[in-house]
C-alpha cells in the first residue's frame, strides 16, 4: 500500500516559486496496478519521485506499507529503495558494455534485494530466450525494453515505478510491453504506479488517476 498525506511540493523557477501540490491526499491499495495520466508540467514525475524517495515533500509524509520514508535519513532511504522499489524508465537506461544477463543480474548486485526469478526464467517470461549474451546495441527498441521490465521484475520487491514505458516505442511494441507487464503484475502481485500520456496504455490498469492543477482525479 502507498499513502501519501497532506503532501504538499514546490520549485523555484526564474526567482518565482511554483507550486506543484498542496494538502495532497493519495492512496494506493496493495497489489494495484495504477496509471498516472495529466499534462506536461503537472508534475507527474515529480510525484513518482516522491514516492521513490528521489525527492522529499514540502510537508506531508509518505507511507510505503508500514515505512514512512519521510523519516528516513539518506542513507536509509537508498537502502529502502534498493530492497523495496523497482523502476523502469522510457529511455531503458541499459549499460552498452554490459551483457543483457550481466544489465539483469547488476540490479540484485547493487540493491542487495532478493531475487524473484532466474535470470533464464524471467527473460523467458519477457520473450528474450537465448538473448543472454547479447548486449542492448545488438537489440531492437523493443527488445531492450524488455530487457528493462526484466531487470525490474527479477528483484522480489513490493513497488514498480515506471515513468512512460512505452514512450520511446511504436505502437506494436507497446502493446506487446504491456502485455508482459500485466501478465508479470499478475503473477508478483506488486503494487505498480505508471506514468503515460496515452490513453490505451492507460487503460491497461486497474485504475487511471490524472493529476490537473494540483489535485489527483479518478477516471
Amino acid at each position: 500500500m502507498i499513502t501519501l498525506k497532506n503532501i504538499s511540493k514546490s520549485y523555484t523557477s526564474r526567482g518565482e516559486t511554483v507550486t506543484l501540490f498542496t494538502n495532497l491526499d493519495w492512496l494506493i491499495d496493495q497489489g494495484s496496478f495504477v496509471a498516472l495520466m495529466g499534462a506536461s508540467g503537472a508534475g507527474k514525475s515529480t510525484l513518482l519521485s516522491l514516492i521513490a524517495g528521489i525527492l522529499s515533500p514540502d510537508l506531508g509524509n509518505i507511507t510505503l506499507d508500514d515505512t514512512d520514508i519521510t523519516t528516513l535519513s539518506r542513507d536509509a532511504m537508498i537502502e529502502y529503495r534498493g530492497q523495496h522499489i523497482a523502476f523502469i524508465f522510457q529511455a531503458f537506461e541499459l549499460i552498452p558494455n554490459l551483457t543483457v544477463e550481466e544489465n539483469i543480474d547488476l540490479i540484485l548486485d547493487i540493491s542487495h534485494a532478493p531475487r524473484r526469478y532466474a535470470t533464464s526464467e524471467i527473460l523467458d517470461k519477457v520473450w528474450l530466450t537465448g538473448k543472454w549474451l547479447r548486449y542492448p546495441t545488438e537489440l531492437s527498441g523493443g527488445e531492450q525494453q524488455r530487457v528493462a521490465i526484466a531487470r525490474a521484475f527479477v528483484a522480489d520487491v513490493p513497488f514498480l515505478l515506471a515513468d512512460e514505458p512505452t514512450g520511446n516505442l511504436d505502437e506494436g511494441n507497446a502493446s506487446r510491453i504491456m502485455d508482459i507487464i500485466d501478465t508479470l503484475h499478475k503473477e508478483t502481485k506488486n503494487t505498480i504506479v505508471m506514468i503515460t500520456h496515452d490513453a490505451d496504455i492507460a487503460s491497461r490498469a486497474d485504475m487511471i488517476w490524472k493529476l490537473h492543477g494540483g489535485k489527483l482525479i479518478k477516471k
